[in-house]
């Protein structure tokens, strides 16, 4: 029997390792998962995934091998030989060896990946996120998989949260069935304390962009400006927030927390880009700036603007200080 090679890809990251989680689960159940499972993590060596995909099962009747966001395949990095190269890595496992490959995007229907999975008779999985009408439904399914029921408000937030982050909303859910657990029915005011409203995709945008393209970061607090739902204190708390994460990362109390392998990347790259000493300096001025702005004694959104400017100037010069 052969065992199985699995392509798993999709849009929403929370959905892919979902699926690839469960996916490994049942192809570790009976396995010693020490021996038989192993697991590159955007790994560049294909020698060390060819080398592991042919190697024969020890005291079991396979491995199995994941491939987690493998690099030849980021956005702006793939090239066609490089695609190729692994999917004719692929092409060398063993009969005994399940392999898993995990994308957290979606790979182009064009990919020579594909075709090569297809070739060696191997499985692909595209799960796309839901959106309208079936990201209501999809949030409709989760409430009552868990015996819940919740007003109309609550819906329309948990709605909200679900069109930014699946994976927050199983969070939230979470959340609210300890809350009720042997309650009944929650009270829709008790409900949506405990579920704080989805932060606009322009705050996740201004983060990002100071430290993917701090050139832009202007641009990015100017759709912000005149929102009288996100002033300077709540941008400067979700910044604060930001930098807190990755200093945290660094300290490496988040390191080996479940955290999905895209976070755990985006973390590491951004960690990188800034260096820890300049993140510890920034959260002083964060703080010093919301006090300051909280206290009357500067306009925040200058000061929130004038901080912004002098942060990504620093990254724009990329010494790690």
């Amino acid at each position: 029997m052969v065992e199985p090679l699995v392509l798993v890809h999709g849009d929403d990251p929370y959905l892919v390792t979902t699926a690839a989680l469960q996916l490994r689960g049942q192809l570790t159940t009976d396995l010693v998962a020490d021996l038989g499972l192993e697991e590159f993590r955007s790994s560049r060596d294909l020698d060390a995934i060819a080398r592991s995909i042919a190697t024969p099962p020890f005291l079991a009747i396979r491995r199995l091998v994941v491939i987690w966001d493998p690099p030849q395949l980021a956005a702006g990095q793939r090239t066609a030989k490089e695609v190729e190269l692994l999917g004719t890595t692929l092409n060398s496992r063993l009969e005994t060896t399940a392999v898993l490959v995990v994308s957290r995007g979606t790979v182009p229907a064009s990919s020579p990946l594909l075709h090569s999975v297809r070739a060696q008779g191997g499985e692909i999985r595209l799960l796309k996120r839901p959106r309208g009408r079936e990201l209501r439904r999809y949030v409709d399914d989760e409430v009552r998989a868990r015996g819940l029921r919740l007003g109309q408000p609550v819906m329309a937030r948990l709605l909200d949260v679900a069109g930014q982050d699946l994976g927050r909303l199983h969070q939230e859910l979470e959340k609210v069935e300890i809350f009720g657990a042997g309650k009944g029915r929650i009270k829709d005011s008790d409900a949506l304390l405990l579920i704080p409203p989805a932060p606009p995709t322009e705050l996740y945008r201004l983060t990002d962009s100071l430290f993917e393209a701090p050139g832009r970061v202007g641009e990015r607090l100017s759709e912000l400006a005149g929102r009288p739902d996100l002033p300077a204190p709540v941008v400067v708390g979700a910044l604060a927030r930001v930098v807190r994460d990755l200093i945290s990362f660094a300290n490496e109390k988040d390191r080996g927390r479940n955290l999905p392998p895209w976070k755990e990347e985006k973390l590491r790259a951004h960690l990188k880009r800034a260096g820890e000493p300049r993140l510890r300096r920034w959260l002083v001025q964060l703080a010093d700036l919301d006090w300051s702005t909280r206290t009357g004694a500067v306009d925040g959104q200058e000061g929130l603007e004038l901080l912004l400017a002098r942060m990504a100037t620093e990254l724009r010069g990329r010494s790690p200080s």
